[in-house]
């Protein structure tokens, strides 16, 4: 049986997921490891439990001397467009965790370099995989509550994600890092592209606390279709929110409307330090193994890889949520709508 063989760059929060569902893959083998930490990146190796991996400090020296077909890059957003520009360039087929890249010009090249040597670039928008996405794309392409009409769009985080969690999140934007997310399932919902866009924004709270990026974004955009949409973002949410995500989206239609309200998702706990929500609809950890999207996105991946076909979320689609993405940034500048 003809298996992947994968390196991985980048072992933190996702790349750890990561390394963990390619290596429990029967039709992969996850060959090769780099992380800036080789002690660490070890370590959590083992703690998981991969065995026969090379590891490696620098992801040049991997494309050099492992023998891999494939590369997972899972580093911050603004880190992304060398590693991938070299995995294709070094021959391997690539998947790199959203958005593709922090500013337009260096997604065309990542696509334009993918054409050029027939590699496959995939973008991990995972939430094409989790159900309630699926089912309303479904309904969508079914024609039963006709043409789309009206999007909203919220995707807020708390503030500790910013502050805490990921401080490299300095270097992003909410658009970028939460709403591309959004974007990428609505344009998939609708069938259309963004043909215009105006944005607004907030961004005094993060500054006074030294944090140089944007608090929260509304941007108002049209689709080529004639439908309209709303997608909002923002990381100020205070910490006690029940769940480090807001995410929600109403979808209306001629004869029909969808809401995907992921607060609450089937399940909610109370213990003696909080009262929370924990998210399913993305997957959880089911008899010691990780379900869900992120599994489903690496196995779409890897079933790709190995026919050589064009995934779902190319590195072409994500150009697309990387051009609105721009396109709400240059509004915000401009204070004036953008046209694409």
């Amino acid at each position: 049986m003809e298996k992947l063989r994968v390196g991985l760059i980048g072992m933190g929060t996702m790349g750890t997921q990561h390394a963990e569902v390619f290596n429990s893959m029967y039709n992969v083998e996850l060959k090769a490891i780099t992380d800036l930490d080789i002690s660490r990146a070890k370590k959590i190796g083992n703690e998981i439990g991969i065995k026969n991996v090379e590891y490696y400090s620098d992801y040049i020296n991997m494309l050099e001397n492992s023998n891999i077909d494939a590369v997972a890059i899972a580093i911050p957003d603004n880190l992304h467009t060398e590693p991938v520009i070299a995995s294709l360039q070094a021959g391997k087929h690539v998947l790199v965790e959203k958005p593709l890249a922090t500013n337009l010009e260096d997604c065309d090249k990542m696509v334009e370099i993918s054409k050029k040597v027939n590699k496959i670039l995939m973008v991990n928008y995972t939430h094409r995989w989790a159900p309630p996405y699926a089912k309303a794309k479904e309904i969508f392409d079914s024609g039963k509550i006709g043409k789309p009409v009206m999007a909203y769009a919220r995707k807020n985080d708390t503030i500790n994600v910013v502050e805490e969690k990921w401080p490299w999140l300095a270097n992003s934007t909410p658009p970028a890092f939460l709403s591309s997310h959004d974007i990428d399932l609505v344009r998939w919902f609708f069938g259309s592209e963004v043909k215009s866009v105006y944005a607004r924004c907030y961004d005094k709270i993060l500054k006074s606390r030294l944090i140089n990026t944007l608090d929260a974004v509304q941007a108002l955009v049209e689709f080529e279709n004639g439908a309209i949409a709303t997608f909002e973002s923002a990381w100020i949410y205070p910490n006690t929110f029940p769940t480090t995500t807001d995410s929600y989206i109403e979808l209306v239609a001629e004869k029909g409307v969808i809401h995907i309200d992921r607060k609450k998702e089937v399940i909610d706990i109370a213990d003696e330090e909080a009262y929370t929500y924990p998210k399913m609809s993305m997957g959880s950890r089911i008899q010691g193994r990780i379900e869900g999207v992120g599994r489903l996105s690496l196995k779409h991946f890897v079933k790709c890889a190995l026919e050589n076909k064009e995934p779902l979320t190319s590195g072409v689609a994500a150009r697309q949520v990387a051009l609105v993405v721009d396109a709400i940034h240059r509004s915000i500048e401009s204070g004036q709508p953008i046209y694409i």
